[in-house]
């Protein structure tokens, strides 16, 4: 129950801190605080969501501590970017260190939920819905939370992370589809965890190279773009595949 207690909690983070909160809200929060409060009340909602099918008061408490949390985590960045004025130079440390002291206070949670022996148990009829069905819930939430991370909290990782190593010619990065580039990635992580999950470690290999060659003639021609487009291939590779022995 711990592990699909925590892939939970997980799930609830991800959808309230990435899928629940647009760009906008995510740049207001920033230099406003009514708009910080509303992030944080739209994660709590989400947390408490994410539990009802394992609902029990004392995990309801947890929950709630865990929001809390979450508001004084993002609460200390609002203080750091506004009265230290810590801006863009150190956008990507501060995202870094922000998302790595919320998966901290997730884990912990279980951990207190552990030790304190919490009574938690599937609402009445899923597990037997579950059972009769021959679904493994730990497995169907494993496969939600991997395909969730997968795609915006890698591709807002990759695109903080990458900043700084952007070509200064901005056409050079832009030429081709609008978007197409963190499209192509989400595919890219796709089959690369399809691979994983079928133990063809090598087919990754082909996945790669297969992306390289629409590429190819920029990679060749620009020393520039060739480096920041291996970062970000090699980024993105390593997260799915970090995720991917994480989660499963």
């Amino acid at each position: 129950m711990n592990q699909v207690l925590w892939i939970v909690l997980f799930i609830g983070h991800i959808l309230g801190d990435f899928y629940f909160q647009s760009s906008a809200l995510a740049r207001e929060k920033e230099v406003s605080g009514k708009k910080l409060v509303l992030h944080c009340f739209i994660y709590l909602i989400t947390m408490v969501g994410v539990i009802i099918p394992i609902f029990s008061w004392s995990l309801l408490k947890v929950v709630i501590g865990i929001s809390v949390l979450h508001f004084m985590i993002d609460g200390l960045k609002f203080l750091l970017t506004n009265r230290f004025f810590i801006r863009n130079d150190k956008d990507t440390p501060i995202f870094l260190v922000d998302q790595g002291l919320h998966i901290l206070v997730l884990l912990a949670a279980v951990v207190y939920i552990t030790v304190s022996y919490i009574e938690i148990e599937y609402m009445p009829g899923l597990e037997t819905l579950s059972s009769s069905l021959g679904l493994d819930m730990k497995n169907i939430l494993s496969w939600i939370l991997i395909l969730l991370v997968m795609i915006r909290p890698c591709s807002v990782t990759i695109k903080k992370v990458l900043n700084h190593y952007r070509p200064t010619n901005e056409n050079q990065v832009d030429e081709g589809i609008p978007s197409a580039g963190a499209l192509i990635g989400v595919f890219e992580r796709f089959f690369i965890l399809l691979m994983l999950y079928a133990n063809q470690f090598t087919a990754i290999g082909f996945v790669l190279t297969a992306k390289s060659i629409a590429r190819y003639n920029k990679i060749s021609e620009n020393p520039q773009f060739a480096e920041y487009y291996l970062l970000g291939t090699l980024l993105s590779t390593l997260l799915i595949i970090v995720s991917y022995f994480f989660i499963f």
